[in-house]
């Protein structure tokens, strides 16, 4: 059954990636179903909700911090999803909080923005666009990561890697 569910999650990753890439958009079922595979997974490995809840709140600083920057450098209150980031970014980023401790959410958050300036910077020669897919990046960054983690025999989602 698990390996049934890490396919599907693979797949719905890869549908992202797919429509991002093409659109600059996500349908909104994507997250939604990434997030219902992603508790499913959680929950059967025994994980506690509070671990859930630590990442979510690290999302509303983070998001919060970009709302008050971005305010501030404008001069007047500004809706950061309006023109810096899409809300389908921001669902995605949601999702993917039960595939992660929160140590390592954080740490895919840092290096998950790192490989989409790069990815961006790739897409960028290829295509003139000021848009990045963001989740669609970060979408292949999580299928990089699972085919690692498998190969490898070891898991970078509930690992402490930061000790």
């Amino acid at each position: 059954m698990d390996t049934v569910i890490q396919i599907i999650i693979i797949l719905l990753f890869t549908l992202v990636f797919i429509q991002d890439l093409k659109l600059r958009a996500i349908h909104i079922s994507l997250p939604i179903l990434i997030l219902i595979f992603g508790l499913i997974s959680y929950f059967r490995n025994g994980y506690s909700v509070i671990n859930l809840l630590y990442s979510l709140a690290f999302l509303i600083i983070t998001f919060g911090g970009l709302y008050l920057y971005l305010s501030a450098k404008n001069k007047r209150f500004t809706n950061p999803f309006k023109r810096n980031m899409g809300l389908g970014d921001v669902l995605f980023f949601v999702a993917v909080i039960p595939f992660f401790s929160l140590h390592n959410y954080i740490l895919f958050f840092i290096t998950g923005m790192l490989f989409s300036i790069v990815g961006f910077l790739i897409i960028k020669l290829v295509v003139k666009t000021d848009l990045v897919p963001l989740a669609g990046l970060l979408a292949l960054y999580l299928i990089i990561l699972k085919i690692a983690s498998y190969s490898a025999g070891f898991d970078v989602f509930f690992t402490n890697l930061l000790n």
